[in-house]
């Protein structure tokens, strides 16, 4: 698995103009964000090039922080200013950047969609709203780290043999399901209070099971037997994040709040209901032998009802009271 050293966050951009989009470069860098292009045309300046409609990367499923857009149309004729309004009904989780190009106040439908608009000559303007809307949580990288490193582990203990590749770890604000299968157990520490969350499709996870690299029978695995394997990993990688952060909370309680946690299935969207970003892992289990496809598990750390990156770091400076992993028994 790759060793990364930051925390970063995934940014739609579409941008006709060259200059501006090395503008964006720079500030993508210093916010510690990945821009993805959404044009036509060469990747010259680092921007990844996803494809040339904005729809399909929305439906794509791609995690993402926010989408950057320009009222100047592009080679297609599309203008920011439908774009906005197209993009919020589909995504209304995504916050929206708009460079303006003209002068006058925009249309009431455009203003309600976006969060916010700069000028090529006020990057600052872009920069607050970065701030304001993708910058609003902070998440050490200890954390995504052990993660990372937990989740391998695990992964490993499950499917002997397999490689696990990995993006940066990164922060989320939109809400979209990925797959059928989602997996939620509560975490609660004396930092924080939400929830780990597992997701991938039921057709990857069987192909697992039939491959028979698991410690499930292979032979005609049902429902629950692919729930039994992904509420393991869930387990394990809840109970080691205990074992290693958890600490004496001395009486301290932190939010005692509770929402609820509302799953549209047709929409592929879930809501905890908090705007909060979230701190997503992509993981990848390949099999140098190829005895099955590639199996994407998206985790997720949620703490949507208290979060305290101070209480964290000095939990970084103790040992964890040793307490059971919860990896020793199947749900």
């Amino acid at each position: 698995m790759q060793s990364f050293d930051k925390v970063v966050s995934k940014v739609l951009v579409h941008e006709v103009d060259a200059k501006v989009l090395k503008q964006l470069q720079t500030l993508c860098v210093s916010h510690q964000l990945v821009g993805i292009r959404a044009n036509l045309g060469t990747n010259t300046i680092g921007l990844q090039l996803a494809t040339s409609e904005i729809e399909d990367v929305l439906r794509s499923n791609l995690d993402l922080g926010a989408v950057l857009l320009t009222e100047e149309p592009d080679e297609f004729d599309n203008s920011g200013l439908d774009l906005s309004v197209r993009i919020q009904q589909q995504r209304p989780d995504l916050p929206i950047f708009l460079r303006r190009t003209t002068e006058g106040p925009l249309p009431d439908r455009v203003k309600n969609a976006i969060a916010g608009e700069y000028r090529a000559n006020n990057m600052a303007q872009l920069h607050r709203l970065m701030q304001a809307f993708i910058n609003t949580q902070y998440f050490p990288y200890e954390l995504a780290s052990c993660v990372q490193e937990f989740a391998l582990q695990i992964y490993e203990s499950l499917v002997p043999g397999v490689q696990v590749k990995s993006d940066y770890p990164y922060l989320v604000r939109d809400q979209v399901i990925y797959g059928e299968l989602l997996s939620l157990i509560p975490l609660e520490t004396n930092w924080c209070k939400g929830y780990v969350m597992l997701q991938s499709t039921e057709a990857a996870i069987m192909d697992l099971i039939r491959s028979g690299c698991t410690f499930i029978n292979p032979a005609r695995p049902t429902l629950l037997d692919m729930n039994a394997l992904f509420n393991e990993a869930t387990n394990m990688i809840w109970g080691k994040l205990k074992a290693r952060f958890s600490q004496q909370d001395n009486g301290f309680r932190g939010s005692i709040a509770a929402v609820p946690t509302l799953v549209n299935h047709g929409d592929k969207h879930i809501s905890f209901g908090s705007t909060e970003p979230q701190l997503c892992l992509k993981h990848v289990l390949h099999d140098p032998d190829h005895r099955f496809p590639d199996v994407v598990v998206y985790l997720r750390l949620i703490f949507n009802l208290y979060w305290s990156p101070e209480r964290f770091a000095e939990s970084l400076l103790e040992p964890a009271p040793e307490q059971d992993d919860g990896g020793l028994e199947l749900f």
